[in-house]
């Protein structure tokens, strides 16, 4: 099965739409948000022109969906790790580090070994202006854990007053 990305765009929101109130993204993603396309077009249509606000600062972030062949699957987005503010501060990691967000969403993929297939072939095509890349599950998300081991990141630190855990994959930058 051949991984592609596509940036997203207006025309992909419905699939978020879809997506996220799925029960197995909707356990780890927004839980406490119930999505509308109104409320998907307010967080997500900045992300189609590459950018984020933070604290009234534009940031950069880069949306893509995910596809199989050519079925739409999933979500993946990256962006500058210390760009956005955290329940705890990134502290004693690389300077250079992006983190991501991915899920597939499309059920019938599931259990298939695509997210660390996405994530492997993502990180080869994107980001190569970082040296890492960092990623923060939920402890108990041990799907997402063990895609990210599979895709090369290591733990290196376990956050207990959030439930994370820090993982970092080195970048094979050529």
């Amino acid at each position: 099965m051949r991984i592609t990305f596509k940036p997203l765009a207006e025309t992909d929101l419905i699939f978020l739409l879809k997506w996220l109130e799925e029960p197995h993204v909707k356990a780890w993603w927004d839980q406490e948000i119930q999505w509308t396309y109104n409320l998907i077009e307010e967080k997500y249509g900045s992300y189609i022109k590459g950018y984020k606000f933070e604290n009234g600062i534009k940031k950069p972030i880069s949306a893509y969906i995910i596809f199989a062949d050519e079925n739409p699957i999933g979500y993946i987005q990256f962006y500058n790790a210390y760009d956005f503010a955290r329940s705890i501060p990134l502290t004693g990691l690389p300077s250079s580090l992006a983190a991501f967000d991915v899920f597939i969403g499309e059920k019938q993929f599931l259990k298939k070994g695509l997210g660390s297939k996405a994530i492997n072939q993502f990180f080869k095509e994107h980001a190569s202006s970082y040296t890492h890349v960092f990623a923060d599950p939920e402890n108990s998300n041990s799907t997402a854990i063990k895609a990210y081991q599979k895709a090369g990141f290591k733990i290196v630190n376990q956050q207990p007053a959030t439930g994370e855990l820090w993982m970092i994959r080195k970048q094979h930058l050529t």
